[in-house]
């Protein structure tokens, strides 16, 4: 099940979490999934704004308690490679045209 949707309205992205069951929460599929929204929308010429928005009553909880209980058996190369994504996925919405 995807994380998000996308949809678009002459010069505006509208990307939305769906995942309101677990309140938006991230998880590292959310954050791939975000990474590739904004670098997807980031690369249209046609599109001017980007609204990130979500589903149900929370915007995003946090992150998800399940990927914070496989990540307590990481190593410390994996929690280094997993810190990199998060930081990646928000470089990629900083610099979003």
């Amino acid at each position: 099940m995807a994380a998000l949707s996308i949809r678009y309205e002459g010069p505006r992205a509208t990307i939305t979490l769906t995942q309101p069951e677990v309140r938006n929460a991230f998880s590292d599929e959310v954050i791939a999934e975000i990474t590739a929204a904004f670098t997807e929308v980031g690369a249209r010429a046609d599109v001017r704004a980007v609204v990130l928005a979500a589903e149900g009553p929370a915007f995003c909880a946090g992150a998800n308690l399940n990927w914070m209980r496989r990540m307590a058996d990481y190593t410390r190369d994996e929690n280094v490679a997993d810190a990199a994504k998060l930081a990646e996925m928000l470089r990629v919405i900083y610099e979003c045209p």
